[in-house]
């Protein structure tokens, strides 16, 4: 069985990772921290968009896996994935949320679920 948290982020009150700044949706995105630490951002439709540096240069990212160092920014607030991280309670971290049918090798999200489907789906 596989393990992986979801934290969803943004400036409203029923997310995980909470960002008190105008520019941010009230659901930004999601950050997935598989089970190997890796982090994979997923903008979830907002306003704002969510964007990566890559290159010195802001790219718009609907989806992928980022660094934990890469600069990110939601909306117009500049972040990382680790400070993310550190804004999570550590009670919150414990949560462990899994599902034992994992698509294997690449993956993606139905446009109209949001549910990580495997790319061949």
């Amino acid at each position: 069985m596989s393990k992986f948290s979801i934290y969803r982020i943004g400036r409203g009150s029923d997310v995980d990772i909470r960002i008190d700044d105008s520019t941010v949706s009230r659901v930004q995105a999601e950050l997935v921290v598989t089970a190997k630490g890796a982090y994979y951002l997923t903008d979830c439709g907002s306003s704002g968009g969510s964007c990566v540096a890559r290159n010195g240069e802001w790219q718009p990212i609907t989806q992928g896996f980022i660094a934990p160092m890469d600069a990110i920014l939601l909306g117009r607030y500049q972040t990382t994935a680790q400070q993310l991280m550190a804004m999570v309670k550590q009670g919150d971290r414990d949560i462990v949320r899994r599902k034992d049918d994992l698509p294997e090798g690449p993956v993606r999200r139905n446009v109209d679920t949001g549910e990580i489907i495997g790319d061949e789906d």
